[in-house]
């Protein structure tokens, strides 16, 4: 009996689900955009974001677009390193602070998000996608 990490059926499920945490995530990042617009906006418009509202909507186009590619599959390569690089955005506008503790376990955490999208730019969706991304040589 193959353990999970050493198992065929495990190199194909674990990649997917991986895409589907993270691409979750920024389709929750999306609808909280939605809830809390005015929140957003004004959170935007603190750390000093030109145009705040035309900002905010970006974000939200750009979570819901590639959060959707990352979940189906389709050019995978692309969307995690683009995404690697918004969150690498977010975390030095919005986490500067790194003398209070929970700015900074947040920064980290967001580091965190970054290692693994960068994980998935690097290998692609692997398994169960819509577009597989070759290698390229």
């Amino acid at each position: 009996m193959n353990i999970p990490p050493y198992s065929r059926s495990y190199e194909v499920w674990a990649p997917f689900a991986a895409r589907l945490i993270f691409g979750f995530q920024f389709l929750l990042g999306a609808f909280f955009k939605i809830i809390w617009h005015s929140a957003e906006v004004a959170q935007t418009q603190a750390v000093g974001v030109p145009f705040p509202e035309l900002a905010v909507w970006l974000a939200f186009i750009l979570e819901v677009v590639l959060g959707l590619a990352l979940i189906v599959g389709y050019r995978v390569r692309i969307v995690g390193l683009v995404l690697a690089a918004y969150v690498l955005l977010l975390a030095l506008l919005f986490y500067r602070n790194i003398a209070d503790p929970m700015v900074m376990g947040m920064f980290v955490s967001h580091l965190g998000f970054i290692a693994g999208l960068l994980y998935v730019s690097v290998y692609g969706a692997q398994h169960i996608a819509v577009r597989k991304d070759s290698l390229v040589s």
